[in-house]
């Protein structure tokens, strides 16, 4: 890069001089013409005029002759004074302008450079032409990391390093994030429940104090964080303190929006009854009413859009509220969906108190917040509640 910036610079340099010295040539060589003859129309007018004024007898010849010496002197003169003055004064100003145009130049190329914005507008151009690469992207965040030194810039640095399984390099961005975002902010909780997972993940997948100590403080700020119970769930089953876990876990499934999610926990849970010996008696089940469903469709036939999301829910035979929902993104599709009593809509009604329910997926935008919105592209119905299988509903459009 440096290579290619001092040719760029000589290049420039070299051109400039030339454009500069074509044109003094051309100037210098046109004053002095026009000077020139100047002078020489002066002298032949004052010339004649001495003759004339000898002819008519009004000068001696001694006397015409003495002013056509001085008209002699003064051409002299004139042509001397004017190349001085042309060599010493006008050729130093130009020469003065032509290094400040230099420095002018290379200055604000310099500085342009040194700003950033050429970075920013290879990046832009990368982009546009869909040629960035993981690399690039990466090098970018971390340039502006270290320029702006932001919050946001961070963060996204942070994110980067998770996506690529850096997760050393996003625990020290997370915790540059952190010391640049105000303690009463907003964001501050979901900031540090990523910055607890990237210490999780950086650990080998294992507990810590560090990580311990981040989820305290995300509970006391925000006690039903979902991702936080589940990590002091997992720093309890290291301790073997198996209760402490399971009621963590149990908790982190109550808050836990995500079915894919509440599987590994209910997994997690049945190790540590198992392990720490607790049965239902000592800790009841969170979850006492199920139904797992898997959605399965022709994907040559439909195919989802961004900002598509599924509502898939159960419903009581000749009743239209639901008594269970979950949202689904169509990349969670690849796991079962499980419905359960906590997926209530009605504080009165649950999977608990039914013993068959139909079961009903409507395809809805994700920025609709009405349940009574979407199309229902799948439906099936008097299915049993707590049944041992995966009830598998085919959707189309």
């Amino acid at each position: 890069m440096m290579i290619a910036y001092l040719v760029m610079a000589t290049m420039m340099v070299m051109s400039i001089v030339y454009l500069f010295g074509s044109i003094t040539h051309r100037l210098v060589k046109y004053s002095n013409n026009k000077d020139d003859q100047n002078i020489q129309t002066f002298s032949m007018v004052r010339r004649k005029e001495i003759a004339e004024e000898e002819d008519a007898g009004r000068l001696t010849p001694s006397e015409s002759l003495q002013l056509l010496s001085d008209v002699d002197y003064e051409e002299n003169s004139i042509d001397g004074r004017q190349k001085r003055f042309f060599h010493n004064d006008i050729l130093f100003a130009r020469w003065v302008m032509l290094c400040v145009v230099v420095v002018a130049v290379l200055g604000s190329v310099s500085l342009y450079q040194q700003i950033g914005y050429s970075k920013e507008v290879a990046f832009t151009q990368d982009l546009q032409t869909k040629q960035l690469t993981p690399q690039k992207v990466n090098d970018f965040l971390k340039y502006r990391s270290a320029r702006y030194d932001r919050v946001e810039d961070w963060y996204y640095l942070a994110t980067d390093y998770v996506g690529a399984e850096k997760y050393q390099e996003a625990v020290a961005a997370f915790e540059k994030a952190l010391e640049k975002l105000p303690r009463n902010a907003e964001n501050r909780v979901n900031l540090l429940v990523e910055y607890a997972q990237a210490i999780f993940y950086a650990n080998g997948g294992q507990s810590s104090d560090k990580m311990l100590k981040t989820v305290d403080a995300i509970l006391q700020v925000e006690p039903t964080q979902a991702t936080a119970l589940d990590l002091k769930g997992v720093a309890n089953f290291a301790q073997q303190n198996y209760l402490g876990a399971v009621l963590a876990w149990q908790e982190a499934i109550r808050y836990s929006v995500h079915s894919t999610e509440r599987l590994a926990l209910l997994s997690a849970i049945s190790k540590a009854r198992e392990l720490g010996r607790i049965d239902y008696q000592q800790v009841a089940p969170i979850i006492t009413d199920q139904l797992a469903v898997k959605i399965e469709w022709d994907a040559s036939k439909l195919t989802w859009k961004r900002d598509d999301i599924l509502l898939v829910y159960a419903v009581v035979k000749g009743q239209k509220m639901p008594i269970a929902i979950q949202r689904v993104f169509p990349e969670d599709l690849g796991q079962p969906i499980l419905l359960t009593n906590l997926d209530s809509l009605m504080p009165t009604v649950t999977l608990a108190e039914v013993n068959r329910v139909d079961l009903v997926v409507k395809l809805a935008n994700i920025n609709d917040n009405d349940l009574t919105k979407g199309r229902i592209i799948g439906t099936k119905h008097g299915l049993l509640t707590n049944r041992k299988e995966i009830f598998v509903i085919n959707v189309a459009l």
